[in-house]
């Protein structure tokens, strides 16, 4: 009867594998035995009482880079954070504690780490900024130059705001670096070209800081106008002097308007350094664009 070998049922590239596989455990276990360095992010927990007046501008961090030296087994423990205690610092006078150095942690992480020695910390100095709460009322203003019409047409009423005041209220050292007015404007305001009634969402104007009400209702009115012309009689006479002319008068009015009759406007002359300026009178609600000729030559 014949024997086959066994090696020869198994490949070469696989013997090399399992070799290689084998080797590497070997190593690796060997390392985990020795002692060495490593560098990880260890939890830790600041403790500190603040008040409700009180806010958190700059909180301090959930963990530091320390450098430990162990065994190859408890720092894997430590790195992968294997039932490791977290470090407790306790900060007494957080409203007046703006820095935290870190060799003023050294004694708290020693303390915390287990069958692992601290060689040093490597996070710098921790900072950290607790402020009191401050509030005050701003005056709404409406930013005009970010509202855009659209060609042939104009607003013709106030603005009406929903609130002509907001209240905010944050750190006290950036309340008072704010100006006593707030800007209301808004990127959407583009081409109007009817009567406008929309909310505003108030801008943020920082992360810690609360504003109320959140948006503004910003109203007014818009209509369409249309360009006219009219030609008027001009008459004047002074002395030795006389006009007997007319002036043509561009003027704009709201569409669907009646358009004006001649009778309506009326031209008055003023002089002025030697020439006789026309200025028109009538109707209110016309808007005179434009008056040719503008003078006349007062000849004497």
């Amino acid at each position: 009867m014949r024997i086959n070998n066994p090696l020869k049922l198994i490949s070469q590239p696989k013997i090399f594998f399992y070799c290689f596989i084998a080797g590497f455990l070997i190593w690796f276990f060997n390392e985990l035995n020795n002692r060495s360095n490593a560098s990880m992010y260890y939890p830790i927990n600041f403790k500190y009482d603040i008040k409700e007046e009180h806010i958190e501008v700059l909180s301090p961090p959930d963990a530091i880079q320390i450098s430990i030296n162990g065994t190859g087994w408890n720092l894997l423990r430590n790195i992968l954070k294997i039932n490791i205690q977290a470090i407790e610092y306790n900060i007494n006078n957080p409203l007046q504690t703006k820095f935290i150095l870190s060799n003023s942690l050294l004694p708290s992480v020693s303390q915390s780490l287990e069958n692992v020695n601290l060689n040093y910390i490597i996070t710098d100095s921790i900072f950290l900024n607790i402020e009191n709460t401050m509030g005050k009322e701003l005056d709404v203003l409406i930013d005009s130059s970010s509202i855009s019409i659209a060609d042939g047409f104009e607003r013709v009423s106030d603005f009406t705001l929903s609130h002509n005041k907001i209240y905010i209220e944050g750190p006290q050292s950036i309340i008072n670096s704010l100006p006593n007015t707030y800007l209301l404007k808004s990127d959407n305001i583009i081409n109007i070209s009817s009567n406008f009634d929309e909310d505003i969402i108030i801008e943020k104007i920082d992360k810690d800081i609360l504003v109320n009400p959140e948006s503004i209702n910003l109203s007014f009115k818009i209509e369409e106008f249309v360009q006219e012309e009219i030609i008027l009689k001009v008459n004047f006479q002074d002395e030795n002097f006389k006009i007997d002319t007319s002036v043509t008068v561009l003027y704009k009015m709201k569409k669907g308007d009646e358009p004006i009759s001649d009778d309506s406007l009326f031209v008055n002359l003023r002089k002025k350094d030697g020439y006789l300026i026309p200025e028109v009178n009538g109707i209110q609600d016309v808007q005179i664009l434009n008056i040719y000729p503008n003078s006349f030559i007062l000849d004497k």
